[in-house]
C-alpha cells in the first residue's frame, strides 16, 4: 500500500523566516498578516505567537530572554525552549528576506488549505449528506484558498488602529458611487463588505434604480453582477437602453417606436454594449449558486459590486417545509457574510408587506420589510422607494421620488429626494443636470 504523501510544507523555511525577526524585528511587518496556520510546524507556530503577543504589548522580539520567559508563563515551554531557539538562531538570513519569506508560507499555506478543501468535498460527495447546490457551493470554495489575500484569524487592536489611520489619511474613495450626488452625500457611496437593501412596494422603482447603481459602476469601470430572479437578462438591457435612449419604455413593447427612436436605441446600444456586466442567469437561482458564481467572478477579478433582484425570490434549496421567514433569514445573513468574504458592496431589492397600503401614510417603516426582521439586522443600509403621485393624483410632487435612509450603521437617517420619469422608468438628480442613467 502506497504512504500518503505529506502535506506541502518547509519547516527549515519557517525557521529562517523567525529568525529574519531575531535579525531584524522590523521584519515581522511581513509575517504578521500570515495565518496562524501558515506555519506548519508546531514549534515555529508557537513562536510566531509568541511574536504577536509581544509586538502588540510593544516589548522587542529580538531578546532571547524575554521571548523563553514568556513561553514558560503561557504554557508554550515545551515547545519554545533555549534549545529550539538556539536552532533557530543559526539559521543564516536577514531582514531582507522576510517578504520573499511570507510569500513563499502563504503559497504552501494555500496549498494545504486546498487539500482540506478538496478531501471535505470528497467526503461529502461520497456522504451524500449536502444537497447538490450546498455541494456546488463548498467545491467553489476550494480555488479561493490559493488567493494571496492575506487574510488572518486575528487582528491585533494595533493593527486595527493602523488600519483605520491609513483609512483616515487615504485620498482615494473608499466606497462606489452611487451615481445620485444627494444620495452620496447621505450613504457615502457603497462600500467594500456592506450590505444594502433597496426595498419598496410593486411599481416604485425599485428595479430601475437599483439596476441604474449597477450601469454607474459599470460605466465608470467597475465589474458588476446580477442576480435577477425576476426578470431575464435581455428585459434589463432593453429598459436599460430605452432609459438611456430617451425611448417610451411602452412603445417599444408595443413596436410602435419610429425610425429616429430606433436610431437612438442603435446609438445608446453601441455605447453600452461593453460595459463590465454580467448576468447570472440560471433559472433555479439559490442562494448557494449565487455565491458561488459570485466568487468564481470575484476570483477572476470581474466583480466590484453585486445586483440581487430580489430578496424574497431566493430559495435555499434545501427543499422540505422550512420555515419562510427563517428561511430568507438565512439568506440575508449569508449575503452579509459573503460580502465581507469578498470584499464588495452587495445591494439586494426586497419586497415589502402589504401593511404599507392600510396606512394613511404610505410611507414604508423598517416593520414592513416582508418576510425577515432579520433584514434589517443584517444589512448595514436599509433604503425604502416612496412616490407620492402613485397613492395622491393631485399631489404638488408629481415627477418626485423619495429615497427614505431607515437605517444606516455607520451614518444618519434621512431621506433624498430624487426626479423621476415615469415615461422613460428614470431616476435622476433632483434640481441638478440630469444624466442619463
Amino acid at each position: 500500500m502506497t504512504a500518503p504523501r505529506p502535506l506541502p510544507q518547509n519547516h527549515d523555511l519557517e525557521r529562517q523566516a523567525l529568525a529574519s525577526v531575531l535579525v531584524d524585528p522590523e521584519a515581522w511587518a511581513f509575517l504578521a498578516p500570515l495565518a496562524p496556520d501558515a506555519w506548519h510546524n508546531p514549534a515555529t507556530k508557537e513562536l510566531a505567537g509568541l511574536f504577536h503577543d509581544l509586538h502588540a504589548a510593544g516589548q522587542p522580539l529580538d531578546d532571547a530572554g524575554l521571548i523563553l520567559g514568556r513561553a514558560v508563563e503561557s504554557g508554550r515551554g515545551h515547545l519554545v525552549n533555549a534549545a529550539f531557539l538556539a536552532g533557530v538562531m543559526t539559521a543564516e538570513t536577514t531582514g531582507f528576506y522576510a517578504e520573499h519569506y511570507a510569500a513563499e508560507l502563504r503559497r504552501l499555506h494555500g496549498r494545504r488549505e486546498t487539500i482540506r478543501r478538496s478531501h471535505q468535498a470528497i467526503h461529502h460527495a461520497t456522504e451524500g449528506d449536502l444537497s447538490a447546490e450546498e455541494l456546488a457551493a463548498l467545491v467553489s470554495q476550494i480555488g479561493g484558498a490559493l488567493e494571496d489575500r492575506r487574510k488572518q484569524g486575528f487582528t491585533t487592536h494595533a493593527q486595527a488602529i493602523d488600519a483605520a489611520l491609513a483609512d483616515i489619511e487615504s485620498t482615494a474613495p473608499n466606497a462606489l458611487s452611487t451615481g445620485f450626488s444627494d444620495l452620496d452625500d447621505q450613504i457615502l457611496g457603497f462600500e467594500p463588505g456592506a450590505l444594502y437593501v433597496l426595498a419598496a412596494r410593486p411599481a416604485m422603482g425599485k428595479t430601475a434604480l437599483g439596476y441604474s447603481f449597477g450601469l454607474h459602476t459599470a460605466r465608470n469601470g467597475g465589474h458588476v453582477g446580477v442576480a435577477s430572479l425576476e426578470m431575464p437578462a435581455k428585459a434589463l438591457a432593453l429598459r436599460a437602453l430605452a432609459t438611456a435612449a430617451g425611448v417610451d419604455l411602452h412603445a417599444i413593447r408595443q413596436r410602435t417606436t419610429s425610425a429616429m427612436d430606433r436610431e437612438r436605441l442603435r446609438v445608446q446600444a453601441s455605447r453600452m454594449r461593453a460595459l463590465p456586466i454580467t448576468y447570472f442567469e440560471a433559472t433555479d437561482q439559490t442562494g448557494a449558486s449565487i455565491a458561488r458564481d459570485a466568487r468564481q467572478l470575484r476570483q477572476a477579478g470581474q466583480l466590484d459590486l453585486l445586483l440581487i433582484d430580489y430578496l424574497q425570490l431566493i430559495e435555499s434549496g434545501k427543499g422540505g417545509n422550512e420555515n419562510r421567514v427563517q428561511e430568507v433569514s438565512a439568506i440575508s445573513r449569508s449575503l452579509k457574510k459573503l460580502a465581507m468574504e469578498l470584499e464588495i458592496p452587495i445591494v439586494v431589492l426586497s419586497q415589502l408587506s402589504r401593511a404599507v397600503e392600510m396606512r394613511p401614510n404610505h410611507r414604508p417603516m423598517l416593520s414592513d420589510l416582508r418576510e425577515s426582521g432579520a433584514i434589517e439586522q443584517d444589512a448595514d443600509t436599509v433604503m425604502f422607494i416612496y412616490r407620492d403621485e402613485y397613492y395622491n393624483k393631485e399631489t404638488d410632487q408629481q415627477g418626485i421620488a423619495e429615497v427614505i435612509v431607515a437605517k444606516q450603521r455607520s451614518g444618519p437617517v434621512g431621506t433624498v429626494r430624487l426626479s423621476f420619469s415615469s415615461e422613460y422608468v428614470r431616476f435622476g438628480n433632483l434640481n441638478r443636470n440630469p444624466a442619463l442613467l
